[in-house]
C-alpha cells in the first residue's frame, strides 16, 4: 500500500551548488568548479550520482512518488535517489548524503552497478545498488520533489512497472537488474 503521509517533509533551500569539474576521461580537474546556476554543456563534466535502494528484509525496491507540480514527469514512480555531487565529496559521500535528503535513509550496504557517461549533458553517472536497515515508514519526502513511496517485492515489480507510471529512462535498468524479461 502507498503511504501517503506527509510525515517529516523537508524544505529544499535553493543555494547555488558548486561541483568539482572534471575532464571527458573523468580525470578530476584540480582547481577548477562548477556552479549550478550557470552551468551549461560548454563546460567541463560534473559527476551525478543515483541510487536504488533496496530493504535488507525482503529486498523490496524503493519507488519514490515525484510531486504532481513537478515540470517532468509529475506523479510518476522514481526508482532512484540521487543528483550532482557537490565540490569535495567522492561519489560514495555524495550517494549517501543524497539518500538521506531525499529519503530520510541511510544504507548499511553500496555496491558501485555501472558508470556511464553522457557526452550531450557534460555529466559522468555512477550508478549503486544501495541496501537499507531502516524502518520502512522512516521515509521523509522533499517538499516540491516528493509525495509518497511504494517498497515493491522483487516477485511484484513486472507487474508493477506494467501499472504504475515509472520514470521511463529507469524501466529498462530494473528489468536487468531483476532480470525481468518482457
Amino acid at each position: 500500500a502507498l503511504a501517503g503521509h506527509q510525515r517529516h517533509l523537508k524544505k529544499d533551500h535553493a543555494i547555488s551548488e558548486l561541483w568539482d569539474a572534471h575532464g571527458k576521461d573523468r580525470n578530476l580537474l584540480i582547481g577548477k568548479s562548477i556552479q549550478r546556476d550557470t552551468f551549461s554543456t560548454d563546460d567541463d563534466y560534473h559527476l551525478v550520482v543515483e541510487v536504488l535502494l533496496l530493504h535488507e528484509e525482503d529486498k523490496s525496491v524503493l519507488f519514490m512518488r515525484r510531486s504532481p507540480d513537478k515540470p517532468s514527469f509529475p506523479d510518476y514512480y522514481e526508482a532512484t535517489a540521487g543528483g550532482s555531487a557537490l565540490q569535495g565529496e567522492n561519489s560514495e559521500q555524495a550517494v549517501h548524503r543524497e539518500l538521506l535528503e531525499e529519503t530520510g535513509l541511510t544504507v548499511s550496504r553500496l555496491e558501485l552497478f555501472y558508470q556511464t557517461t553522457e557526452d550531450n549533458y557534460h555529466m559522468h553517472f555512477d550508478k549503486y545498488l544501495g541496501w537499507t536497515k531502516d524502518s520502512k515508514e522512516a521515509i521523509s519526502y522533499q517538499e516540491g520533489e516528493t509525495v509518497g513511496h511504494i517498497w515493491v517485492k522483487p516477485q511484484d515489480l513486472a507487474t508493477f512497472l506494467k501499472k504504475e507510471k515509472i520514470v521511463p529512462s529507469q524501466i529498462e535498468e530494473i528489468k536487468i537488474l531483476f532480470d525481468l524479461g518482457d
